[in-house]
């Protein structure tokens, strides 16, 4: 049977192919630039969560107007273009609402054509950092805009997007396994990003928390 929610991103992705005018459009394109995407993006006013003036993203705070992207961590003017692919395809979301039910990655639906997105040995690095400096990186996430929740030893819930949650749980080392960390998604998650920008998030946000720290 058919998966709707994976062909449904598979055929945008054949739209962009046609609308470029190139054989196949995938994440790597040079074409994904504010210029080519701009007037996509600015439709996400008022929906799905955003406001009028920008999009947050694990403080890159991307102007919708000018396409200018800010990296709050360091106040420094950033390039765009790393989050432009996840920005369009938020555009064209089905709006299905928050499920509140935390997931692994590798069951949301369709998720099987690309598990090579999500980077378990990205995710890890921050294994060492919870063990060694657990405090900083708590105020990282917290400086991220993650909120702890009662899960694990640590849990911090995160807003990659405003309909995109994601869940990071620490476990301390104990006599018989390391310290660990997990990346769940919520359920519904699949219908705002396609697979391989959702399998994004597992390096994106590690790279994120690691600068912050």
């Amino acid at each position: 049977m058919p998966d709707d929610i994976f062909e449904y991103w598979s055929s945008l992705s054949r739209e962009l192919a046609a609308r470029f005018h190139v054989e196949q459009f995938d994440t790597s394109s040079a074409m994904w630039s504010w210029e080519n995407f701009a007037d996509d993006i600015r439709t996400l006013r008022n929906r799905f969560g955003i406001g009028d003036k920008y999009v947050d993203i694990l403080g890159l705070r991307v102007d919708l107007e000018t396409g200018e992207t800010q990296d709050t961590l360091t106040g420094k003017t950033t390039n765009t273009s790393q989050i432009i692919p996840h920005l369009y395809y938020y555009s064209r979301a089905q709006d299905k609402g928050l499920a509140h039910e935390w997931v692994k990655f590798n069951t949301l639906r369709g998720s099987w054509a690309c598990r090579y997105s999500f980077s378990e040995e990205k995710l890890g690095s921050l294994t060492t950092v919870y063990t060694e400096h657990k405090e900083k990186l708590f105020g990282a996430l917290e400086r991220l805009g993650a909120q702890r929740v009662e899960r694990g030893d640590a849990g911090f819930e995160i807003s990659f997007l405003p309909m995109i949650k994601v869940l990071l749980v620490f476990e301390d080392a104990d006599e018989e396994f390391a310290a660990s960390v997990r990346l769940l998604y919520d359920r519904n998650s699949i219908f705002y990003l396609p697979h391989e920008q959702l399998g994004d998030i597992s390096w994106f946000l590690a790279s994120r928390v690691m600068k912050a720290v």
